[in-house]
């Protein structure tokens, strides 16, 4: 099977489980839960208003399916850089140019995200340091106005992140889009102390 043959399919594997994230999202929202909401009243027992049991399962399942999201989304990207590789001039799937950074040294870092949002679906974590963001990188960074440009520019399309994260890049494809909270992203960029802001 070909780089594009089987980025394809793994797109299709990863838009199963967006289905899936969704759905088991709807269950907490029915339920007025997010990942970390009590299941139990002040006196230790179950409340009666929520399906316990539904949102204890829903939570493990979301766990692993953004673990299982994010591992393919690593898989897809390298396939479509093989790709890039083998057919000169030619994107896979994205309408990007391709970027050449500097340096890998982190601009803007993550200081929260929001449950459930655009920006956790797509994998960004708190503390994520951002070497690159779309086309922005260290080395053409000058302030905060360019990432929020970017952001809002990209509303429904796919913005290539790669971050730090434990010493480690990790690529990650964030997709901006209007949610039940406020902004596109649902998360909070910050630029990294000592960066040209």
């Amino acid at each position: 099977m070909d780089h594009h043959s089987k980025a394809k399919e793994l797109l299709q594997q990863r838009d199963e489980l967006d289905g899936k994230i969704k759905e088991l999202m709807l269950v907490l929202e029915t339920n007025n839960s997010t990942m970390d909401s009590p299941l139990l009243d002040a006196e230790g027992y179950p409340l009666n208003t929520i399906d316990v049991y539904a949102v204890r399962h829903a939570r493990h399942d979301l766990i692993c399916l953004r673990n299982d999201r994010a591992a393919l989304t690593e898989k897809i990207v390298v396939e479509m850089e093989n790709e890039n590789k083998e057919v000169s001039g030619q994107t896979a799937t994205s309408e990007e140019k391709p970027v050449h950074r500097t340096s890998n040294e982190p601009f803007v870092k993550i200081s929260s995200v929001v449950e459930l949002s655009p920006a956790d679906i797509g994998g960004f974590r708190k503390d994520d340091l951002i070497i690159q963001y779309g086309n922005l990188h260290h080395g053409n960074f000058n302030d905060m106005q360019e990432v929020a440009q970017i952001t809002k520019q990209s509303e429904d399309k796919i913005i290539r992140v790669t971050v730090i994260r434990e010493n480690r890049p990790v690529r990650l494809e964030i997709c901006p889009k209007k949610w039940s909270g406020p902004g596109l992203l649902g998360c909070n960029i910050v630029p990294i102390s000592g960066a040209n802001v």
